[in-house]
């Protein structure tokens, strides 16, 4: 008896670890297989043009963009196309529809017509049925109706009477500084406490931006994005480009930042300054690679961190605190104005 339990737990478990390892190493396969991207672009006499292209998963996830207008966009997986801008195209042109008819309408028009006529007598005939037992029916409801007229009556007086002594009362309030204090308290309560709790929630996430903990927080996220772009930066690649703008300090910045970015590969990336005229023309390309597991060790240790925790708990207690405050201001406006209105109606 035990040892058939014992060999149904141990093939239990080599199930269970065989597909706990099968888990394991896709997961392994996923996080460490690289993307490899692929750019290059090229300009000349206003034309340009631009290619994108993505793979991952040694081919089986491919993506990629064309330019120029209107571009194609595109996601496959091994064979199938899971989105495809050109093919999205296609179908909104065929679905597009409209009919115009050129002279003799054709047969199978012509047959729906006469197929919607016949359906329009039978619809005719029903509604001439229908009719006569609605007649019929009514004669029947007449007497119920009588009886809860009397009902509905008593219920319009009643309500008359109530509009007449709300009116009495609205009367009764003709007193000018009631009519002043009022639109003082509406003022206080639309324009003063909404500047209030405006001012109040700025100067709270202008604490928030300047406090310790959020100083680190932005710091580590700046840290670990630069890790990540240089993860992605490009790992080789060429390009030739001239380029000239609008104004001449704008081309002398953008050379200037291209000297300190590219000062070591200067030899296969070069742009060559105009001054002068308005220009971009040259081609370039660039390719790399990079894998989500080197993304997910920067980016986890700030997702579970103490600090972005702390920051979530302070905004949501100061959004509850500013609900509750709120909804006292709108309290006390509506108390106020139930004050005032019990004082002058006396």
């Amino acid at each position: 008896m035990w040892a058939i339990l014992l060999k149904v737990f141990s093939i239990i478990g080599i199930v269970l670890g065989s597909i706990i390892g099968l888990v394991l190493v896709l997961l392994l396969i996923v996080l460490l297989c690289p993307i490899v991207y692929k750019i290059s672009g090229s300009a000349k006499d206003g034309d340009y043009n631009a290619k994108v292209k993505l793979h991952y998963l040694f081919g089986i996830v491919r993506a990629g963009f064309t330019y120029p207008e209107p571009g194609n966009l595109y996601v496959r997986v091994l064979w199938f196309r899971i989105f495809d801008t050109k093919q999205e195209d296609k179908k909104f042109k065929t679905n597009k529809g409209h009919i115009d008819f050129e002279g003799e309408e054709p047969e199978d028009f012509i047959k729906h017509e006469s197929v919607t006529d016949q359906e329009d007598n039978a619809a005719e005939t029903i509604g001439n049925t229908e009719s006569v037992d609605d007649t019929k029916t009514a004669d029947n409801i007449t007497g119920n109706a009588e009886a809860t007229e009397n009902i509905e009556a008593s219920k319009e007086s009643d309500k008359a009477e109530k509009l007449r002594n709300k009116d009495n009362k609205k009367d009764k309030i003709r007193n000018p500084f009631y009519h002043i204090k009022k639109a003082y308290e509406n003022f206080k309560h639309k324009v003063i406490a909404k500047i209030k709790l405006k001012y109040k929630d700025i100067n709270f996430y202008k604490k928030l931006l300047f406090h310790d903990d959020t100083k680190a927080l932005i710091s580590e996220s700046k840290k670990a994005l630069v890790r990540i772009l240089k993860q992605m930066a490009p790992k080789g690649g060429h390009a030739n480009l001239e380029l000239g703008m609008d104004s001449p300090d704008i081309t002398a910045y953008i050379y200037g930042v291209y000297s300190i970015v590219f000062l070591k590969k200067a030899k296969k990336y070069v742009l060559v300054p105009n001054f002068e005229n308005k220009i971009i023309e040259g081609e370039g390309k660039i390719y790399g690679f990079f894998n989500l597991f080197g993304i997910v060790i920067q980016v986890i240790p700030i997702v579970l961190g103490k600090k972005l925790k702390l920051l979530r708990d302070r905004l949501d207690r100061h959004s509850d605190n500013m609900e509750r405050a709120k909804r006292k201001v709108d309290k006390e406006h509506d108390n106020r104005l139930k004050e005032l209105e019990e004082e002058y109606s006396a």
